[in-house]
């Protein structure tokens, strides 16, 4: 009778054993199960706040890309671009008979927009010649347009200070030019010389504002 006892008890004891082994590997079960639940949610986030930032960096770097290939040197840069496609002008002859103080304006081509005024930069293409029909200088075969930097008191002949009053972008003018307000008795030489009336003709670019 002890030992069928003894028996029982044994069994039990294996059973509750058994029972808190199985307790214990499902607790250490779902432990693990709830840890790699973290990670999960810890990895997603991770890669959720990646991608915005990706998204983010590539939009700023389309900004960027996009103000660069808009961007201009030029007020207009339409009407810059049409006038630095022109052909260069071939001047008539600077009048001989012009009177040495004179300043001649002719528009040759409409510009638009205001017109340069006092103070403003004025970026020209001309071409000049001489009363015989000969060109002593030209910005085109430079390939090099002519800043006019301060105008009215620009360090160019007086003709142009004056002359270039007004002028609008897009604008081809002629100046006819006495010597008095070119270069005088002194001359240029060898290109121009004493007491020469000069002639111009002068595309407008681009007209810039003090401080523009």
């Amino acid at each position: 009778m002890g030992t069928v006892k003894r028996e029982r008890q044994r069994q039990g004891k294996q059973a509750r054993s058994v029972a808190e082994q199985s307790a214990a590997r499902r607790q250490k079960t779902k432990r693990t199960g709830i840890r790699l639940g973290i990670v999960l949610v810890v990895v997603l986030a991770a890669a959720f706040v990646y991608s915005l930032l990706s998204r983010d960096d590539g939009s700023d770097n389309t900004e960027t890309a996009d103000t660069t290939t808009t961007s201009s040197p030029f007020t207009n840069p339409d009407l810059a671009a049409e006038v630095l496609d022109r052909e260069p002008p071939a001047p008539a002859n600077a009048p001989a008979d012009i009177a040495p103080d004179a300043v001649k304006v002719t528009t040759l081509i409409e510009g638009e927009g205001e017109g340069a005024a006092a103070g403003d930069t004025v970026v020209v293409h001309y071409v000049g010649v001489l009363s015989d029909g000969t060109k002593f200088d030209d910005s085109w075969s430079k390939q090099q347009p002519f800043p006019v930097e301060n105008l009215g008191q620009a360090s160019v002949i007086p003709g142009w200070n004056e002359g270039l009053i007004g002028a609008k972008i897009g604008e081809r003018r002629r100046l006819e030019i006495g010597p008095d307000k070119a270069y005088g008795a002194a001359g240029q030489p060898p290109a121009i010389p004493a007491n020469a009336p000069l002639a111009f003709e002068i595309d407008v670019i681009d007209i810039k504002k003090p401080g523009g």
